[in-house]
């Protein structure tokens, strides 16, 4: 089957500009954006996610010798690097095209929903990317600076007695009630004045001009330190569940037409967005053929609806996937 292939912008990677109005990422901007929005201490910016994909999409047509000349016509620079950028990244997976293509029952979805068929073409394939590399050898993430203070908070505020070192001699203790009240006090007082700030500001300035009475530079941050040399790795069920959570997003306000399908559909042809997306997972190779029947049968013989992702999703409902960041993808979820 004949699709749109992505432009060739040559854009680094970071330069998000360049693919900003590129139609075939239309679908793709809408999970990054979500998910991977480029942040600072006060602001959100476009994501660089669809950039970084783009590449990496182009890159796969190439041979190992075109991709580090791209690579030097973008970024000039030794050619012993750029090896080694390309030794630490695995490549874009298409592996699933045929697969998917052939799909009759994805296919006839897809029309259902009036999805364009090559926008979503490489929204699947960032996704399972995107899944890829936050969920196999990732590297993990420490505790950020809200996270710090929030620890830091409970500490104090359940606290009987308080040890205060310096240059790691103490100078300063005491389990006096009312001192400790006092602190307390100051500490909830601080963290009530610094919520409303961030919540109430007006304009940047006017949050800058704040923090700075309160005594702060900045905002505390919310961003997690990347730990590239602890790797984690999750099973297929959390990575099953990862990969729902952006399809589930993505068509949370799309409507069915089944009219859109035509005349030939089978039994097997269903506009339901869980078995949807529990058939991409086995098209992606995530999960096996048991996930693709809309229907299965039950242990007294009878035919049912196939509920494994719905059941897999139950499963974990009340337990939050660990936040993750990647490699290459290197905002964090």
């Amino acid at each position: 089957m004949d699709f749109q292939e992505l432009p060739d912008y040559k854009a680094e990677y970071n330069d998000w500009c360049k693919y900003e109005n590129e139609p075939l990422l239309e679908y793709v901007w809408k999970v990054a954006n979500r998910f991977l929005p480029e942040v600072d201490e006060i602001d959100y910016y476009s994501s660089t996610a669809p950039t970084v994909f783009a590449n990496r999409y182009i890159e796969s047509k190439l041979t190992d010798e075109g991709k580090y000349a791209r690579y030097m016509e973008i970024y000039p620079r030794d050619i012993e690097a750029t090896k080694q950028h390309y030794a630490e990244r695995t490549p874009l997976d298409v592996s699933f095209k045929d697969k998917f293509f052939d799909s009759r029952e994805v296919m006839n979805t897809i029309k259902a929903f009036n999805l364009d068929l090559d926008k979503f073409w490489h929204l699947l394939l960032f996704v399972n990317d995107l899944v890829k590399d936050c969920c196999i050898d990732a590297p993990k993430l420490g505790l950020s600076e809200v996270e710090k203070v929030d620890e830091m908070v409970e500490k104090i505020l359940e606290s009987t007695e308080v040890i205060l070192k310096k240059n790691g001699r103490e100078n300063y203790r005491t389990e006096d009630e009312y001192t400790l009240s006092i602190l307390k006090s100051s500490v909830n007082y601080f963290i009530k004045t610094y919520i409303d700030i961030i919540e109430n500001s007006k304009n940047r300035e006017e949050l800058k001009t704040k923090l700075k009475e309160l005594g702060l530079n900045r905002t505390i941050r919310d961003g997690k330190p990347i730990l590239f040399e602890e790797k984690i790795t999750l099973d297929k069920s959390q990575k099953t569940r990862l990969f729902a959570e952006f399809f589930q997003y993505f068509l949370k306000d799309i409507k069915a037409d089944k009219k859109l399908m035509g005349i030939h559909t089978t039994s097997e042809d269903s506009t339901d967005k869980l078995l949807f997306i529990s058939r991409l997972t086995y098209i992606v190779g995530l999960q096996g053929k048991e996930y693709y029947k809309r229907y299965m049968v039950n242990n007294e013989g009878n035919y049912v609806a196939n509920r494994k992702l719905s059941n897999l999703l139950n499963r974990y409902k009340d337990e939050e996937l660990p936040h993750l960041t990647g490699r290459i993808y290197t905002g964090y979820l």
